[in-house]
């Protein structure tokens, strides 16, 4: 680094004005800085020696950026920070600090950050002692001792990196569906300024890498069909946004190309007669063509150009019926009522019209309802929310439930508990037996009944209805026969959704059972009813008997091996359990049951955090590769990993893991490249987390907090300031440029049935179920008035 003789170095080849010599200010300086920040200088002779041989740098380029930041790294440095505090080196900090002023003066035109950075530096070491008093004239007037540690942090240009979005796109996929169009496109402009080609390459690239990664680590078929459909369904109408503004010479077909260049060829291979086709690996084979198909149908490039981006003869062609229109459709349907079920079926195609149809059948369902019975109506718009609920593990905040008397708050709440007679209001009794004798005897479920009971009330009391009819039985008041096929009447469509809550009771049941216990002996046949659908079970029937056993298949599968236990004798408790089984984990969560958390927990030494630090690290080991030319597939990732750590370790330990890794690669002479590890877990803090119902602290809030005690952090932890400071900051323009956006930070507007398409729904689930309810006042098919409070939608 240094002559043998001991002089400075000839400062003369970084004058700006030879420009037939080479550019040492571009290709050393950085180097060397870099160098230095990394730990170089560990000896306090070197450091005096350092110091002397930049005072000369410094006097010839008082304007240099390029010299500044060697100059701040050097200051910065750990050593630095032990040696000049004290009185050592008195007459070189004199000089120094002489020779820093007009640096700081010139810089502040021109890199106010960085003339901040050296003036916050020259105020530590106390280098201003010896300055003239008429020294501060040279800084043209800027005031920069006012300058803060967190304002004299210096920082480089962010990294881009293939993990980064990785991880991004994963956050939003791998639950509830978070992918905001508005949302993700603003992340997008932030995240690469303007640069639309890369950006698409990249979207792609990621799209594919998360589906690869899906089938490495062995998900549901499931899984792996729902990011296989956001691929193919998804991506290219979502791609439309940019395509107007990719300019020639480049294209979006030019994007395309090039990120099917870098995708897992392991994973994505080309067609062969040798391929599993009902292996998952076969079904990922025909994900690139699914997925150029997609993209000729939404014209981003034409058919005859998929040969040669698929490097292959393609084995399928575009849609016969091109691609769809949703006005078109809606049309198509109100002429012909028909056509709703042909298209539902096509919902599942990987052909790239989903969306379309998607958006087609919310409208049909608008215009098609008023013929449609109340009860019908009701009870497949609470099934729905149900399913949902459970599917994602949603609460009554997340469903933007707030008022305690609105049905739905009172429906998940209590709708599963039995209520003993004399807590149930005169009307209620009423109902109640109304429907005992509607089931149970000759009279059946008359117009008389329903017009009574509106369909929420019906809901409410489906438990209560149980109890006392199994109570009935068990008092022999009622024959077995004679109460199952009482039952056998639920499972009707308009009545079948009854039994999500009703089924849930029977759950909770079981779990009281004894051994002995007669109870018992009623339960399980009434359920063999109920949870087995008949061969003549109508399509419509079947599909919410489908839907409902979803919903209570974990809840009724514990509640039943708990029964097995304890009856061991019973032979008919094995079946029912057979029958949930292929309804089981339909859900889509933070972690993925027990065995993912139990693995994840069990691993040696701190459990949740190693798992959390060795994916970051595996995230950067695969970009590092992937720099250096080398062909890797994408790392076993899950964003559930980050989100269950937050939940169980709280943010500010899973921060703290997060920042601890990050220091761990900055020390690592092995990692060159320490922006990478730093946008991997930006990314991680910004990516959008569907838990905004708790009151559970984000990753944010604790960067902010400790952002806020930076200052004082410098003191005794200078580089974990330092990476506070940067995190912070680069995290910071993500959010500020989306709080005007509402409803996406902040979660305004959760419960809400959003969507950005033009003249779609933007409706509370309450209003909808109210919305069904009024329509009774209306019609001679339903009639009577609802309890005071019951519907309260506030």
């Amino acid at each position: 680094m240094y002559p043998a003789d001991g002089t400075a170095l000839e400062p003369s080849l970084l004058d700006a004005d030879d420009a037939a010599k080479p550019s040492v200010q571009a290709v050393i300086l950085p180097l060397l800085t870099r160098t230095v920040a990394n730990g170089f200088i560990n000896e306090e002779s070197e450091l005096f020696v350092f110091l002397k041989h930049l005072l000369p740098w410094i006097s010839r380029f008082p304007s240099s950026i390029v010299v500044g930041f060697l100059v701040s790294a050097t200051l910065g440095c750990s050593i630095a920070q032990e040696v000049l505090p004290s009185t050592k080196g008195k007459k070189l900090k004199a000089a120094f600090g002489q020779t820093l002023v007009p640096m700081i003066g010139n810089l502040s035109q021109t890199n106010i950050q960085l003339a901040g950075a050296l003036n916050y530096w020259q105020k530590q070491y106390q280098m201003q002692d010896e300055l003239p008093s008429d020294s501060i004239e040279l800084l043209g007037g800027v005031d920069l001792g006012t300058l803060s540690f967190p304002e004299s942090v210096l920082d480089n240009e962010p990294m881009n990196t293939r993990a980064g979005l990785y991880v991004y796109l994963n956050a939003l996929l791998c639950e509830r569906p978070l992918f905001d169009d508005m949302t993700v496109m603003n992340f997008l402009n932030i995240r690469y300024k303007g640069n639309v080609p890369t950006l698409v390459t990249d979207l792609i690239l990621a799209a594919f890498d998360i589906l690869a990664n899906a089938m490495y680590r062995t998900e549901s078929t499931q899984s792996i069909t729902i990011l296989r459909s956001f691929l193919v369904n998804k991506l290219p109408a979502f791609l439309n946004n940019y395509a107007a503004i990719i300019f020639p010479p480049l294209s979006i077909e030019i994007c395309i190309s090039q990120a099917l260049l870098r995708v897992d060829p392991a994973a994505f291979p080309s067609f062969s007669p040798m391929f599993d086709l009902l292996g998952k690996n076969g079904m990922l084979s025909e994900a690139r063509q699914e997925f150029l198909f997609a993209c000729a149908l939404q014209q981003l490039i034409p058919e005859g150009s998929i040969e040669a981006l698929l490097g292959d003869v393609p084995m399928q062609s575009l849609p016969a019926s091109g691609r769809y229109v949703k006005n078109d459709l809606v049309a198509h349907c109100t002429a012909n009522p028909a056509r709703i079920e042909e298209l539902v079926g096509e919902l599942e195609n990987m052909e790239g019209n989903a969306q379309e149809i998607a958006g087609a059948l919310i409208e049909e369902h608008e215009d098609q309802a008023e013929n449609q019975p109340v009860y019908d109506e009701f009870g497949s718009v609470l099934l729905l929310i149900s399913a949902i609920k459970h599917r994602f593990a949603l609460d009554l905040a997340d469903l933007g439930i707030s008022a305690p008397g609105s049905f739905i708050s009172l429906y998940f709440k209590s709708a599963c508990d039995s209520r003993a007679v004399n807590h149930l209001t005169e009307h209620e009794n009423e109902l109640l037996g109304g429907w005992v004798r509607g089931l149970f005897e000759t009279e059946g479920i008359n117009d008389e009944l329903m017009s009574m009971c509106k369909p929420a009330q019906f809901h409410l009391l489906v438990s209560t209805l149980f109890d006392q009819s199994i109570k009935a039985c068990q008092a022999g008041v009622l024959a077995l026969d004679t109460l199952t096929g009482g039952f056998e009447y639920l499972r009707e469509p308009f009545l079948l959704p009854s039994l999500a809550a009703g089924l849930t009771w029977f759950a909770n049941r079981l779990w009281e059972t004894k051994d002995p216990s007669p109870l018992i002996d009623i339960l399980i046949p009434t359920l063999s009813v109920l949870l087995k659908p008949p061969s003549s079970m109508s399509d419509d029937s079947a599909a919410f008997h489908s839907a409902v056993l979803a919903v209570v298949a974990e809840p009724l599968d514990g509640a039943l091996t708990h029964a097995q236990r304890m009856h061991k004798l019973r032979v008919d408790i094995a079946p029912l359990l057979e029958t949930l089984k292929s309804h089981m984990q339909r859900h889509r969560r933070d972690a993925d049951g027990y065995s993912e958390l139990g693995a994840w927990a069990a691993t040696p030494s701190m459990g949740l955090q190693v798992v959390l630090s060795n994916s970051v690290r595996s995230l950067s080991l695969w970009c590092l590769a992937e720099q250096s030319g080398a062909t890797a597939s994408p790392p076993n990732y899950t964003h559930r990993l980050l989100r269950s750590c937050v939940q169980l370790l709280g943010a500010k330990v899973t921060l703290k893991t997060l920042v601890d890794e990050v220091l761990r690669q900055y020390n690592n002479e092995h990692v060159p490249h320490a922006e990478v590890v730093l946008d991997i877990v930006v990314t991680m803090i910004v990516a959008p987390q569907p838990d905004l119902s708790t009151q559970r602290r984000t990753l944010w809030d604790v960067l902010v907090t400790h952002f806020q005690d930076s200052t004082e952090l410098s003191k005794t932890e200078p580089d974990r300031a330092r990476l506070i400071v940067r995190l912070h900051r680069r995290v910071q323009s993500f959010f500020a440029a989306n709080s005007n956006d509402v409803g996406v930070e902040m979660g305004e507007g959760r419960g809400m049935v959003l969507s950005n398409a033009e003249g779609l729904p933007t409706t509370d689930i309450d209003d909808v179920l109210a919305h069904t309810e009024e329509r009774i006042n209306s019609g001679d098919f339903l009639g009577g008035t609802m309890d005071e409070g019951l519907m309260n939608i506030g």
